[in-house]
């Protein structure tokens, strides 16, 4: 009899109904609205969005607060300056460092010439100075070199300054000048040297 309810009553037993997993709440889509360049942006007005405008903004309503063009603000307004622009310039080398480059090339040339021993190495110095604008000095010391000189016709252009400045001068190395001029007296190539050599050394002679 026990078992009798036992299995009645396990009959009697109602099951439990299986639980449905709940379903997930769907998300909402995503709204994407295309918008044209210049154009204002989506305003919301009662949870409606206001499709932009397809006519672009005038450039006083896309600026807050800009003056117009034609309003007495903007016109009041100070204009920048432009900053000046910078022109090239081509820049030219001082006409006083030419010169004086001129006037130190000549000195170490007289110097040379001073210095310098032997026909070839004098006529080479010499013919650099005569080459040049401005004109030999009127020294005993450059035109004693230059009865040196290969050219004769140098040479007598230099007895002749020489014997103009003999005329208040004192000869300066006498011995030298001497086996100068009789060389040329002696060896030179044209007869006009010649005769020009000898009567300087007789005035050396008689001063």
């Amino acid at each position: 009899m026990e078992q009798h309810q036992r299995s009645g009553g396990s009959r009697n037993r109602k099951k439990k109904p299986k639980s449905k997993a709940e379903p997930k709440p769907k998300q909402a889509p995503v709204m994407i609205v295309a918008r044209r360049p210049d154009s204002p942006l989506l305003m919301k007005v009662a949870n409606r969005n206001i499709a932009a405008s397809a006519r672009p903004k005038r450039a006083k309503e896309q600026g807050e607060g800009r003056p117009d063009e034609d309003s007495e603000e903007l016109k009041s307004a100070p204009v920048a300056a432009e900053p000046a622009r910078r022109v090239a310039r081509i820049a030219q080398a001082p006409i006083a460092t030419i010169l004086d480059d001129d006037i130190l090339r000549r000195e170490r040339l007289l110097e040379r010439l001073a210095q310098s021993e032997g026909r070839i190495v004098i006529s080479r110095v010499a013919n650099e100075l005569l080459n040049g604008t401005e004109p030999l000095p009127q020294t005993q010391e450059v035109h004693l070199q230059l009865l040196e000189h290969v050219d004769e016709r140098r040479a007598r252009d230099a007895m002749e300054v020489l014997a103009r400045l003999f005329t208040s001068q004192t000869p300066i190395k006498r011995p030298i000048l001497e086996q100068r001029l009789r060389r040329l007296e002696t060896e030179a190539d044209e007869p006009e040297t010649r005769e020009k050599a000898a009567q300087l050394r007789r005035s050396l002679r008689a001063a």
